[in-house]
Formats: structure tokens, C-alpha cells, sequence
């Protein structure tokens, strides 16, 4: 017969059992209990890198045909 690490109380059938956030195997009456002791697990840090562009200061340095492109997008 296994043993709830726990509450150590003795575990006879497998509908007793139930597994933890961490892995570890502990009885059904002191899961919620036992989730509440573990520490929650530290977020990773993520960073983004953006590439900017410098957009021109003027409308005369995109262009005239700084639409064309478009053409196929609208309906």
C-alpha cells in the first residue's frame, strides 16, 4: 500500500490518488491543501526586440506612388 507524503495516511485503492501540479502522488482529501504549499512557478521574462523604421518628416519624401502598392488590397 503506497503513502500520502502529506497527510501520510495509507492509501488502499487507486481511486484514493491523484496526482499534483508538481508530479508527486498524493491522497484526494488533501490535494487542494497540498497545491497551496507548492510555490508558484516564477514567470519567464521575455523580451522583444522591435525594429523601427524612421518615418520621413515631409510627404514629399515618400513619393508619389507611395500607394501603388495597395491596389491589390482594395476591393
Amino acid at each position: 500500500m503506497a503513502t500520502c507524503p502529506n497527510c501520510k495516511r495509507k492509501l488502499s485503492c487507486g481511486c484514493q490518488r491523484r496526482t499534483a501540479s508538481n508530479g508527486a502522488t498524493v491522497c484526494s482529501s488533501c490535494l487542494s491543501s497540498y497545491e497551496k504549499t507548492l510555490k508558484p512557478a516564477q514567470p519567464t521574462k521575455t523580451t522583444t526586440t522591435t525594429n523601427t523604421i524612421a518615418k520621413p518628416q515631409t510627404l514629399s519624401e515618400w513619393g508619389k506612388d507611395r500607394y501603388k502598392n495597395l491596389n491589390k488590397f482594395i476591393k
